[in-house]
């Protein structure tokens, strides 16, 4: 499906642990990690040319086209779900290239009539964008045999099209993605079940050994689902499977009122009406700051140690520091509990301010945080507010509510009288979280 498809159903992801893994269960896993992400990275690298985008329309092709260069040792389900996987990924990316710069807008702003047009049937097929990409103008006359008019438009105006597609996309595509991190693989309702025995669920996964698999125990109850993603975690010896499932949106909002939030330091929101919401934000993010600086620099002192007996010849030495000290992979556990707390925390706060289904919600964008700050602890502090979890949070469960969601500008919102027939803007009308309007009361 090209860029124009319908619009997608509104997912979410559960997430499953499992019981702590044994090391046969954990290697073979880690085995079948390995070749997946190895088939995932080759497709990419097929895909990472602008050539090859006629793929992404058509996934037929391409699995059609690729079936000569599979691996050998890796079953050909397994690398049916990389090549998945794969024309995914560099969907996804070419997806947020053009939403991210905004090009539709742009070209609705710049052209008219039948340049427009052209530029949004090059924009409705991957392998129109890829062929722009290449400096080349697609030609939007129909082929002989196919019904309709198309688009039959001058050279001059074609390529007048193509150069500001070509500029505005360049530089958000970037380099093409690829595999960076080995830690996950997908799988479909064929390669994986799920059965319980004696009132504990297992999940029963395919491996690179033919009609054989492995029996990974859970820790809870969890949801089945046509596609699965197993994912092993570094630390712990556990790993956890990804169920992505459909969310139900209700077709009308609530008669609720519509609120403001605000964006708390010590808090993670503030209603207009005087609510806290995540209390004990701020507590969290100071301790994994003070983690990251003082704690972070202790940990490293042996690291140096190591590097400059690398400096000075003594191999030995430096290789039984890295191999003994154990201190970095404790931080890192703990500075995982820490930063997996937050985007809790963020939920937990997003959802209850959401709780009643308001018909919109107003949020104050503070793009003044993302500057620098005179203090580092404040900066470090600040850059942990994960600023996209929050977004992320708040359009997801306004979007599943039905509520509207709206940005609105930061500047005197805390010092503006809220009365609407008032309505009056001074500095001390707000003294910390107290609010006494100096002109109505």
């Amino acid at each position: 499906m090209g860029l124009g498809g319908s619009k997608q159903p509104l997912k979410r992801t559960a997430k499953d642990e499992t019981l702590p893994l044994n090391r046969s269960q954990r290697q073979t896993l880690l085995n079948v990690v390995l070749a997946f992400t190895r088939v995932k990275d080759r497709f990419l690298g097929m895909l990472g040319r602008t050539t090859a985008w006629h793929h992404l329309d058509d996934l037929r092709t391409f699995r059609t086209a690729t079936k000569g260069e599979r691996l050998d040792g890796v079953p050909a389900h397994l690398q049916d779900q990389a090549l998945l996987d794969a024309v995914d990924t560099m969907r996804r990316h070419v997806q947020s290239a053009v939403v991210g710069t905004h090009v539709k807008a742009k070209v609705f702003t710049r052209f008219d009539g039948a340049k427009r047009h052209y530029a949004f049937w090059i924009l409705h097929r991957y392998a129109h964008i890829g062929a722009t990409l290449r400096g080349e103008a697609p030609d939007p006359t129909p082929s002989p045999g196919v019904k309709g008019n198309g688009m039959a438009r001058s050279a001059a105006e074609r390529k007048e099209v193509v150069q500001f597609l070509c500029r505005t996309l360049r530089k958000a595509l970037g380099k093409p993605p690829r595999v960076q991190v080995r830690r996950s693989f997908a799988l479909d309702s064929t390669l994986y079940s799920v059965f319980e025995k004696r009132g504990r669920q297992y999940v029963s996964v395919a491996t690179l050994t033919p009609r054989k698999r492995r029996v990974l125990p859970l820790c809870g109850r969890g949801k089945g689902s046509n596609h699965v993603c197993i994912m092993l975690h570094q630390d712990g010896g556990t790993a956890s499977v990804h169920v992505p499932y459909d969310v139900r949106v209700p077709v009308e909002a609530r008669s609720g009122s519509a609120i403001g939030i605000d964006v708390g330091g010590t808090e993670v929101l503030a209603t207009c009406t005087g609510e806290k919401l995540g209390m004990g934000y701020g507590t969290l993010l100071e301790r994994l700051s003070d983690e990251t600086g003082e704690t972070a620099k202790a940990r490293n002192k042996p690291f140096q140690v190591a590097t400059k007996a690398d400096e000075r010849g003594d191999a030995a030495k430096a290789s039984r520091i890295r191999c003994n000290n154990r201190g970095h992979q404790t931080l890192r556990v703990k500075r995982g509990r820490g930063e997996a707390s937050v985007p809790t925390t963020v939920g937990q706060a997003v959802r209850q301010a959401l709780r009643n289904r308001p018909v919109m919600l107003a949020v104050e964008d503070l793009p003044h945080l993302r500057g620098r700050t005179k203090s580092r602890k404040l900066l470090r502090i600040i850059s942990l507010w994960i600023r996209s979890t929050l977004r992320e949070r708040l359009e997801f469960r306004s979007q599943a509510g039905c509520s509207r969601l709206e940005t609105v500008h930061a500047a005197y919102t805390s010092h503006t009288c809220r009365v609407p027939t008032c309505g009056y803007v001074h500095k001390d009308n707000r003294h910390g979280d107290r609010f006494h309007c100096l002109q109505c009361g």
